[in-house]
């Protein structure tokens, strides 16, 4: 007597998120986030090998992956701004305006970010700060002015658009003009009329 084959059970591996993470001064796996769930606006970041510190805004939905996210943004922040400052010249000479309002966007928030940073320091220096305050409103005039870019790009683009009888019927050349004018009997014999 032959015996029954049994299925073989698959298990599938749940990946957890992390609560240890890699510190980007020294790049050991010692960060550890603390005081996140105490009920408290603020949770500490720390490296337990090179002991780098820093405070970053929690809300009561917090986990320990979204403070790290912040941390690593501020640690960053001055590379990214350098980064978003030369990409932005480049969007402007292909006049690409969405992604021009998005990195001014950004741009703003990082430097309201240091500003927030630099009121942190002991011995604060207020025109630095006013300076970044001053660069953040700046990006997010420009923002909004691309923006506006954006939209009158698109209004000229619909209103090139024709959409009345006798542009249905009508061909076109590349450079835009009309060659020549199909009467309704022609587009129906035309034996590609149909074709998908």
């Amino acid at each position: 007597m032959g015996r029954r084959k049994r299925k073989q059970q698959t298990y599938k591996r749940v990946k957890r998120v992390p609560k240890i993470f890699t510190c980007p001064s020294c790049g050991e796996k010692a960060v550890k986030v603390t005081d996140l769930k105490g009920g408290k606006p603020f949770a500490t970041v720390k490296c337990g090998k090179c002991g780098l510190t820093k405070e970053v805004m929690v809300n009561s939905i917090s986990e320990p992956v979204d403070a790290f996210g912040d941390f690593i943004d501020i640690y960053y922040a001055d590379q990214e701004l350098m980064r978003l400052e030369k990409r932005i010249k480049k969007l402007k000479e292909e006049g690409e305006w969405g992604e021009l309002a998005l990195s001014y966007s950004i741009l703003s928030d990082l430097c309201r970010t240091k500003a927030a940073l630099l009121l942190e320091e002991e011995d604060v220096d207020m025109e630095v700060v006013n300076e970044w305050k001053m660069r953040a409103e700046k990006y997010k005039k420009l923002e909004k002015d691309a923006l506006l870019n954006l939209d009158s790009e698109e209004l000229e683009r619909r209103s090139s658009v024709r959409t009345d009888e006798e542009s249905l019927f009508s061909e076109h050349e590349e450079g835009g003009g009309i060659r020549r004018e199909k009467k309704i009997d022609q587009v129906f014999d035309d034996p590609g009329f149909l074709e998908f």
